[in-house]
């Protein structure tokens, strides 16, 4: 049912079809941050409406239509007359067209507008197959007209990539001021990040610098990750573009541009001694199991990569030396990023056993601790670099087998 039909008749439709903002609630004082927010929550309340009623195999077409018109209701507001207060309606009252149009509504040309026109495209391209499907009569064609809506509202949402997402909703907020919330601290884009807050130049979000003791960071729709001191510093996917731009504005500091400067990628500082982080042997192989069941169709059987970078070897002790990786932020990638296809869900003992195997794969040695389900800060000062005195003989890539 969510194959996408071709066919550029119903969005060119849905470009022309016209939604209103109600006056009233378009005129009210909202920060732009929480327009976005809520946009983003209406756009995923309708996807969620249809494939809720999909999932359920004892509706029937009267059920199905009537979570056509509920995301309806979430997409255009109680304003609108496409609004159809009898199907009942999980959103707010605005819709997320019409959060789009407010934040639209402006003199300036901030860089979350031209995101913004694309959403608001394909928001209306999908009420406008919405509306479609509650006309017809037979299941395939409601069902054609609906994974229509679906697949243009996936787009209005934003598509993640491996590591960092830019078009849609959240696209805009990943990369623009619309993802930095009211009162929230903002500093100059290209400096070294000196506290928590938001590195914003021209109206684009840079970077967002948490303290490393916060636990529980999201890193999602972060391009890339840095360690400064005692904060963790999420570059955007833009922030590569912004750095080059910058750099070659008349006013930009000639330190930018100096040896050494900072440069938006994931940094880990250096610790002498091989012993600096604890796992078992033991860990290290029930590791390798979970690894090969979860990991290694991205980052291949060797660890060097496939849809993923290298996590071993000599490329990935190298990429970690540079940019100064500390375990405590591998630790932080692995558990809440992995598996690309379920974040998150593996059990803590599971994941403290992977990065016993990163370790061993690295050729750290092991020791009689083992790596903790949940070690909090304590690896926040320890690093990763090429061991002094490799446990095992390296192959050609730098990997060290695990027995």
């Amino acid at each position: 049912m969510r194959g996408a039909r071709h066919g550029s008749g119903l969005l060119a439709a849905g470009a022309m079809f016209a939604l209103a903002v109600n006056a009233a609630q378009a005129a009210t004082s909202v920060p732009d941050y929480d327009r976005a927010a809520a946009a983003l929550s209406d756009i995923r309340l309708a996807i969620s409406t249809i494939t809720a009623a999909e999932d359920n195999a004892s509706n029937g077409p009267a059920r199905y239509k009537q979570a056509a018109q509920r995301a309806i209701n979430c997409l255009v507001g109680q304003g609108d007359e496409a609004y159809d207060a009898a199907a009942g309606d999980p959103g707010d009252a605005v819709g997320a067209v019409g959060q789009v149009n407010a934040l639209l509504d402006r003199a300036a040309n901030p860089p979350f507008v031209p995101f913004l026109h694309g959403v608001l495209v394909n928001l209306q391209s999908a009420v406008a197959n919405l509306q479609d499907a509650l006309k017809t009569d037979g299941l395939d064609d409601y069902q054609e007209n609906v994974s229509q809506a679906l697949l243009t509202l996936e787009m209005a949402e934003g598509r993640s990539g491996t590591f960092d997402v830019f078009g849609g909703m959240l696209g805009a907020i990943a990369n623009t001021e619309l993802g930095v919330p009211p009162g929230a601290p903002v500093q100059g884009c290209c400096a070294t990040p000196h506290g928590a807050g938001y590195g914003v130049w021209h109206g684009w979000l840079v970077w967002h610098a948490v303290p490393l003791a916060t636990g529980g960071i999201a890193t999602a729709g972060s391009s890339a990750i840095r360690k400064e001191g005692s904060m963790l510093v999420l570059y955007s996917p833009a922030a590569s573009m912004l750095y080059h731009l910058y750099a070659a504005d008349a006013q930009a500091p000639a330190a930018l541009s100096a040896p050494g400067a900072a440069k938006p990628v994931i940094a880990v500082a250096d610790k002498a001694g091989d012993g600096a982080v604890s796992y078992t042997a033991a860990q290290a192989k029930q590791g390798e199991a979970v690894y090969t069941a979860h990991c290694a169709s991205c980052h291949g059987d060797n660890l060097q990569g496939v849809a993923a970078p290298a996590i071993a070897g000599k490329d990935f002790l190298s990429t970690a030396t540079k940019n100064k990786y500390t375990v405590s932020i591998l630790n932080t990638i692995v558990t809440q990023n992995m598996p690309l296809s379920d974040p998150g869900s593996l059990q803590p003992a599971d994941y403290a056993n992977v990065m016993a195997y990163l370790l061993a794969a690295n050729c750290y040695p092991a020791g009689s601790t083992p790596y903790p389900a949940n070690p909090g800060d304590n690896f926040g000062a320890q690093t990763l670099s090429a061991p002094a005195h490799p446990a095992g003989t390296p192959d050609a890539n730098g990997v060290c087998a695990v027995k």
